[in-house]
């Protein structure tokens, strides 16, 4: 049985993780914003832009229910298909 203080760890530890994914969203959609308004973006730009979107399909594997993540595929494959489109 887990005790009230490894419940408010956890508790914790999903608000970080929150926090985390809202960050990564809002980086991404200014690194979209600077690409889309940039004649001609460097390359640097559209690998932020990668990273980031590899960054946010973690996280959202690791908040995902554990019964749930199957249907999402390991954070080890999402990384690789992320690299994949690059």
């Amino acid at each position: 049985m887990r005790t009230q203080a490894e419940a408010v760890r956890d508790m914790a530890t999903l608000a970080r993780l929150h926090a985390a994914l809202d960050s990564v969203v809002e980086t991404e959609h200014v690194i979209a914003a600077i690409h889309n308004s940039s004649g001609n973006p460097p390359p640097a730009v559209a690998r932020v832009g990668s990273l980031l979107g590899e960054a946010r399909e973690l996280l959202r594997h690791l908040l995902a229910r554990p019964e749930h993540r199957h249907a999402v595929g390991s954070a080890d494959t999402l990384a690789h298909r992320a690299r994949r489109t690059d």
